[in-house]
């Protein structure tokens, strides 16, 4: 997703410290050893390992599975419905302990709506995008339940499809990689301009938070919105692409005001797939990079030098991806950005 300022695709040795909130030397102790050659979604740890020191709420909840769309043949959104009564409360970027039917332990999966949508007068709901990952119990339930029609699987404000069977299942909030960010230091009255930078799905969390940015339409950010990620084997659709279509809607109706940078790999020579570098999205236009995302894009929508300390980044990918990347914007012989700057999330 991410290539460094030399070009070369090599990655250094990396390091990982678990859901973290943020980057600091002294933390990255742990050795990252998971192997990529593994089925999706399978670990050394369970979920509950890996998120034993993250905060969480000390309540489970109840929900209902009301709604299943396809987002492309590794990608399922999951609309869970709150019961009537209940009061679910999370924020931007938190996820769930998710403990399904006939599965002791729960699977951990980010929240992709913003909080909002879950205190609605009525219909309140929670949404999780999951890939598909055999190896994951939690997951490869949820991807056993059944799909239904296709409605407006890009956008977050359709009908709720009525299913024959909703299956109850339990949730508890957790999570420290959250919109405002956590431990004060950040002063936001003086912040000007956030950069997310997502690759693959670690775009999950970052979707919920830039839902709740452009709710109102009176964010006071420039936001940039980096999102690198491959296309998937049906074709350079914007339908296929997850959260494509949403946030076209964000950026290109000017919800929040700043960019979106699209970076899409996997394509073929320029002739056989798009005229140009441009994706439509919902008779939005939206121009895109036909490579990774490389450290100078980073330094480019962070903006001139003298501003950056202005500034506050999100970062969530792949462990080899992020670690990399928060090294070079954190380092003084990368972009020099105070460590508290830089939040970061790992997904694996």
């Amino acid at each position: 997703m991410y290539r460094p300022r030399t070009g070369s695709l090599a990655l250094k040795p990396s390091h990982f410290l678990v859901r973290s909130s943020q980057f600091h030397p002294i933390l990255m102790q742990a050795r990252f050893s998971h192997n990529m050659a593994k089925e999706p979604g399978e670990t050394s740890t369970s979920h509950a390992e890996r998120t034993a020191a993250q905060p969480r709420d000390s309540a489970l909840n109840s929900v209902t599975l009301i709604q299943v769309n396809a987002v492309n043949e590794n990608i399922r959104l999951f609309r869970l419905g709150v019961k009537e009564g209940s009061r679910i409360e999370f924020l931007p970027g938190q996820w769930l302990d998710t403990y399904v039917p006939g599965v002791p332990k729960a699977g951990g999966f980010t929240l992709t709506s913003s909080p909002s949508k879950a205190i609605l007068p009525s219909s309140a709901y929670l949404e999780l995008a999951v890939q598909k990952s055999p190896m994951n119990p939690a997951a490869a339930w949820l991807w056993d339940q059944p799909v239904d029609e296709v409605e407006d699987e890009g956008k977050d404000d359709g009908a709720v499809t009525q299913r024959e069977k909703k299956p109850e299942i339990q949730v508890r909030v957790g999570g420290s990689f959250v919109w405002p960010p956590p431990g004060g230091e950040v002063d936001l009255g003086s912040l000007r301009r956030i950069v997310f930078i997502a690759g693959g799905v670690g775009v999950n969390p970052l979707m919920s938070i830039v839902s709740h940015l452009a709710e109102g339409g009176s964010c006071p950010y420039d936001v940039q919105f980096m999102y690198s990620t491959k296309v998937p084997s049906e074709g350079l659709d914007s339908e296929k692409i997850l959260f494509m279509e949403r946030l076209a809607s964000i950026f290109g109706r000017e919800r929040v005001r700043g960019q979106l940078r699209l970076f899409l790999t996997g394509l073929g020579p320029l002739s056989s797939e798009s005229d140009g570098s441009v994706l439509l999205c919902n008779e939005i236009d939206v121009p895109f990079k036909r490579r990774r995302m490389e450290l100078e894009d980073v330094a480019e929508a962070l903006g001139p030098e003298v501003e950056r300390g202005h500034a506050l980044v999100y970062v969530c990918g792949i462990p080899s991806m992020t670690d990399e990347l928060v090294e070079s914007l954190t380092s003084k012989s990368g972009l020099g950005l105070r460590p508290e700057r830089v939040l970061c999330e790992r997904w694996w």
